[in-house]
């Protein structure tokens, strides 16, 4: 049977993504019909040049357009204002062809110059064009620099109709999601109101901090035909928010977006059919130098944790001076904003489209699951689904907060997904060494951290994906700064790598894990898509490297069944070493009964047992299950409440029991469909003896 041509997270084929950078000269991406989207600005002494809003030069400058290669042919330069102009550039194959500059006309009518900039051979290296004795109009002053500058590479339209490469678009229909992260400088975008962010009118590269504009994000995906992954500015006031869900929606200006459909907006929303992903900002648990958005979000927390009617601290469980309060408050301002950002595109999209078309993503740290991940899947179950703790007991009140299911305000979540070598080279450039690294890619740390997250995440009800991921020859100490990129590239570039990534995402799909977004298509090093060994000669977007070959074996090869979980009908032992039970409270729990049973009630983190098991099983057969329990210790009233995949199932009253003698519940009878699902228990009322999950 062949692949379907729209594939999604349910399907038997595997759905990808892919990371993509910001435009810039050094990444050899090649993105972009319009060299400037790809360029940036320098003074004649190489500093940064003064630019207007619009990324235009205010003085005469230089615009460096490539640092590593560029294919030969005459390239269509056009701007507003005058200028003197002249073209630098290293022919690759070392003769004296250089390029330069003919045709240059002025047309004072419409104060546009236009030039042929010819490239005779392909040239390596530096390069770049200088905009001398600047005018920005006829009648300004020398030195006032230009605007709306051009640079169309050969065979292209000068209109502006086509804004990507065809071999970039190539690359990108590889996969099924493009994850704009870095194009908008997640990490460091500042942004907090509309009013600052890049407009669409924007030239060349940006400036530290600042993100390409979204609209050419969006229109990628609508060239594609690939479903969008957006990451919204960390510190992004409501409304942004707002701004930001009704441009995908609606389109724009260019600066602002329509509030309703448009026959023909300047800026079309993303196309009829394609899904937008919505997550906030980028690991903001990595406290990693570059990772602005820790420091950001921790401060926010901060504050918020000291008024005590803020959301994150609905329960009164949130200190307002200790350091485990702050750590606490940050990872339920995550939660919290995170959903605001849910709840403000569910406002403008309605409540039809979240969760099908828009699906917001709760990121957490990777196999996490007693801090970051299970913090705030918790905190939103208890503030949005009206569950508050009273007397030192869970239950439910009415509140004015919305009723919502977790499930409703997040699609999906988990952390990333990279794997490392069980066998991690000290001398890289050993050819045993290398062969030890592949034979070990990836190592059993890879298939514990994606089950941890999609326990966690099923057993909300949410699907288990991975915002970014893949081999991870950039880990120490290939990607270290003792060693050159070209050790990296030469794993990445070695015909093992395809094997390798392909076994991989089995072992990802085995242990339950629905979506892995890899990083990056090209300018990270090591961990590019892209050809980044020495003497690399492309001058177009790579299309077939070994690791868009591996992504190419990966996307035509149905999924593999999940191992992850008990097998049911069975019994589930809570002990099972290979089931990869989570227990909220602490990564063990308290054990007794010889190991038998876990100790398990109502508590917080750090008590002497477990307030919830999540326990992943496996059903050969959609179909009506029996449940019951066996236990220690029980007080006649406990109760124990069961939800499968986030979904409440039943609860248990069960019968007083001594110690001793394992007591069996009632029976509790739900649906499972096929496959692996998530048990979730949660003690509702006192501490008991928990051994074993009976599924019949």
């Amino acid at each position: 049977m062949a692949v379907p041509s729209r594939v999604d997270v349910d399907s038997s084929w595997p759905y990808l993504g892919i990371g993509i950078n910001a435009l810039n000269y050094y990444s050899g991406a090649f993105a972009t019909a319009d060299v400037v989207r790809e360029s940036q600005f320098r003074t004649p002494q190489w500093g940064d040049a003064p630019v207007d809003a619009d990324g235009a030069p205010t003085r005469d400058a230089l615009m460096i357009f490539t640092s590593t290669r560029m294919g030969p042919g005459v390239y269509k330069l056009i701007f507003k204002g005058q200028a003197s102009l002249s073209v630098a550039g290293v022919p690759a194959d070392g003769s004296d062809q250089r390029p330069f500059i003919q045709n240059a006309v002025y047309t004072a009518s419409t104060n546009t110059t236009t030039a042929d900039v010819v490239i005779p051979v392909a040239i390596r290296d530096n390069a770049w064009l200088t905009f001398d004795n600047t005018r920005r109009t006829a009648s300004s002053a020398l030195d006032t620099g230009v605007t709306e500058v051009r640079l169309w590479r050969p065979g292209y339209p000068t209109d502006g109709s086509v804004l990507f490469t065809n071999e970039f678009l190539t690359a990108m229909k590889k996969f099924h999601v493009i994850r704009g992260m870095d194009f908008v400088a997640a990490n460091s975008n500042a942004d907090i109101t509309w009013a600052s962010r890049t407009n669409a009118r924007h030239i060349g590269a940006v400036a530290t901090g600042k993100g390409q504009p979204w609209e050419l994000l969006v229109q990628l995906a609508n060239a594609t035909g690939n479903d969008l992954w957006i990451n919204v500015p960390t510190r992004a006031d409501d409304a942004y928010l707002t701004r930001l869900a009704q441009l995908l929606r609606y389109g724009s200006d260019g600066v602002n977006p329509y509030t309703s459909a448009r026959a023909n907006p300047v800026w079309p929303p993303l196309r009829t059919g394609l899904k937008v992903y919505v997550e906030l900002g980028n690991e903001l648990w990595n406290w990693s130098p570059g990772f602005f958005g820790y420091g950001w979000s921790l401060g926010l927390a901060d504050a918020a944790r000291k008024t005590r009617a803020h959301p994150i601290n609905h329960d009164g469980a949130v200190d307002a001076t200790s350091q485990d309060g702050l750590y606490t408050a940050h990872r339920r301002w995550i939660a919290w904003r995170s959903s605001q950002v849910s709840l403000a595109f569910r406002k403008i999209y309605g409540d039809a489209a979240m969760m099908s078309t828009v699906r917001p993503i709760l990121a957490t740290q990777v196999a996490d699951g007693n801090a970051y991940m299970s913090e705030a899947l918790r905190w939103a179950e208890g503030y949005y689904s009206m569950m508050r703790t009273v007397n030192g007991k869970t239950v439910r009140i009415v509140s004015s907060v919305a009723p919502r299911k977790v499930s409703e305000l997040w699609w999906g979540g988990g952390g990333a997904a990279y794997y490392e070598s069980s066998a991690e080279p000290t001398d890289p450039a050993d050819p045993a060494q290398m062969t030890a690294f592949f034979e070990g890619l990836p190592g059993p740390q890879f298939a514990m951290r994606t089950a941890i997250d999609a326990t966690w995440m099923r057993g909300y009800g949410l699907k288990s994906v991975a915002y970014e991921g893949g081999p991870a020859p950039g880990g120490s100490p290939l990607g270290s700064a003792s060693w050159p990129g070209s050790v990296s590239a030469a794993y990445n570039a070695d015909p093992r790598m395809l094997e390798r990534m392909h076994a991989a995402h089995q072992v990802y799909q085995a242990q339950g894990g629905q979506m892995l977004n890899y990083y990056v298509y090209s300018g990270a090093g090591p961990w590019d898509f892209v050809n980044g060994l020495p003497g690399a000669t492309s001058t177009v977007s790579d299309t077939d490297t070994v690791k868009l070959q591996a992504i190419d074996a990966i996307r035509l090869t149905r999924k593999n069944g999940a191992t992850l979980g008990a097998t049911v009908p069975g019994t589930v032992w809570l002990q099972d070493p290979q089931l990869f039970r989570q227990l909220y409270g602490g990564a063990s729990g308290s054990w007794g009964y010889d190991g038998q049973a876990v100790r398990f009630g109502p508590g917080t983190r750090g008590a002497a047992f477990a307030e919830s098991i999540l326990l992943p099983v496996r059903a050969a057969a959609a179909g009506t299950y029996r449940f019951s329990l066996r236990t220690y210790d029980a007080s006649a009233g406990a109760q124990v409440e069961m939800l499968i995949n986030g979904q409440t199932a039943g609860t248990w009253t069960l019968p007083a029991s001594a110690s001793g003698q394992p007591v069996a519940s009632s029976t509790l009878s739900a649906a499972l469909p096929a496959g692996l699902s998530v048990v979730r228990l949660r003690s509702l009322n006192s501490a008991i003896w928990i051994r074993d999950l009976v599924v019949q």
